[in-house]
């Protein structure tokens, strides 16, 4: 029984490349049965050309309702894995002392790392009023100002133009395309030894 639920679970709810392989694989059975049953069947060749398309369009629907649900697993699998990432960088120091034992020790290194996630969070918070937006891009600007890259120039050009366009009046999904942009240049700085001297601890940074 709780493996049957975790089949049925596979199936609503995919996450894995094997999961994802056994819905195609089932969309190809179910198409291949439907054709036979075309096929065989007392239809006129009109009705069966039309009972073909029909069943193309609706191939191509579910085909496309896979293939967005793959998209939202595999965003939902870099986000989880981004978050992991900026969790070992602002991870504290484990250091032994004379005696045996052993202490966390947060050196202002972690503590970069640690300002520099949450800044990271903030901007990924859904549903802010416009003040509350304008409060973070000040925080994440002001924060960046010292580091002297190019990234970090791009960086507070793309927040002044959202600012902009904030006090404008602007819809947010207007802004979506901006704010996508604005996140990845941040997520770059954050991975930048010389903005944050944890980064060089990244073995392998997720791809953005």
């Amino acid at each position: 029984e709780a493996r049957r639920a975790r089949e049925v679970e596979r199936r609503k709810n995919p996450k894995t490349p094997a999961d994802f392989e056994i819905l195609y694989n089932e969309l190809e059975q179910w198409r291949i049965q439907e054709t036979q049953r075309i096929e065989v069947g007392e239809m006129s060749m009109e009705d069966k050309q039309n009972a073909r398309y029909q069943l193309l369009l609706k191939e191509v629907k579910l085909v496309q309702t896979i293939d967005k649900l793959k998209a939202s697993a595999q965003k939902d699998i870099k986000t989880e894995a981004i978050v992991k990432e900026l969790e070992f960088m602002s991870k504290p120091k484990l250091w032994e002392l004379s005696d045996g034992t052993v202490k966390e020790v947060i050196t202002p290194e972690n503590s970069r790392a640690k300002e520099l996630s949450e800044l990271y969070h903030g901007l990924n918070l859904p549903n802010l009023r416009v003040d509350e937006r304008l409060d973070v891009l000040l925080h994440v600007k002001w924060t960046v100002k010292e580091f002297e890259t190019k990234l970090a120039k791009e960086l507070i050009e793309l927040i002044d133009r959202e600012a902009d366009l904030l006090n404008r009046g602007r819809k947010e999904k207007a802004l979506e395309g901006l704010r996508k942009r604005i996140i990845r240049c941040f997520l770059e700085i954050i991975r930048d030894p010389r903005c944050n001297p944890e980064a060089q601890r990244l073995v392998k940074p997720v791809p953005i």
